[in-house]
């Protein structure tokens, strides 16, 4: 049951990774929104026409998804966003100066919410939830410095609790589950 946990988590953080630092040379799909195509130096996005750092949104197509993101003198800032080729969302957050921030969340290819959590400083932290298909919660816990802690919840496809599970600094501690009443 904790490699599903560390499974889970550990494809939300590539997706984060991945929403910060995509994307080493990027080609601009859309040229109306900017003239040329800009490029990554040493952690600044570049307007290749002006060899200056750009300051817009980028628009790009990578792998069957649009990613979408503003950049402010050559530093990713503001809102976030990769949508499936069908219009619905993928990814939707926020980067200030390079990094995950705020509030992220997370879609099914049908666009249904899979999960959503708060970064800051490109760090997990707060309060995640994860979603099954038919919007049910899956689980739910407390991230503390990027670890989980305390006491996150497990539940069944129906909504009913499956298991706690006890975290301390991102080791469980003590699993708990939850038997249903046996009928008399």
């Amino acid at each position: 049951m904790h490699r599903l946990f560390s499974y889970r988590i550990q494809v939300s953080f590539l997706l984060a990774t991945i929403a910060v630092g995509i994307y080493t040379l990027i080609s601009i799909s859309n040229l109306s929104e900017i003239p040329g195509s800009v490029f990554t130096r040493d952690g600044v996005i570049i307007n290749q026409s002006t060899n200056k750092p750009y300051t817009g949104r980028v628009v790009d197509t990578v792998a069957n998804q649009i990613v979408s993101y503003e950049v402010v003198d050559g530093i990713k800032n503001g809102e976030f966003i990769i949508c499936l080729t069908n219009g619905n969302k993928a990814v939707t957050g926020n980067i200030v100066n390079n990094k995950n921030e705020g509030k992220w969340s997370y879609y099914y290819s049908s666009g249904q919410l899979e999960s959503e959590g708060y970064f800051k400083n490109d760090v997990v932290i707060d309060n995640w939830t994860w979603y099954y298909p038919n919007g049910n919660k899956m689980e739910e816990g407390i991230f503390i410095n990027g670890k989980r802690d305390g006491m996150w919840k497990l539940f069944n496809e129906n909504g009913s609790l499956k298991s706690t599970i006890f975290f301390s600094e991102g080791n469980v501690v003590n699993p708990f589950n939850v038997k249903s009443p046996v009928a008399s």
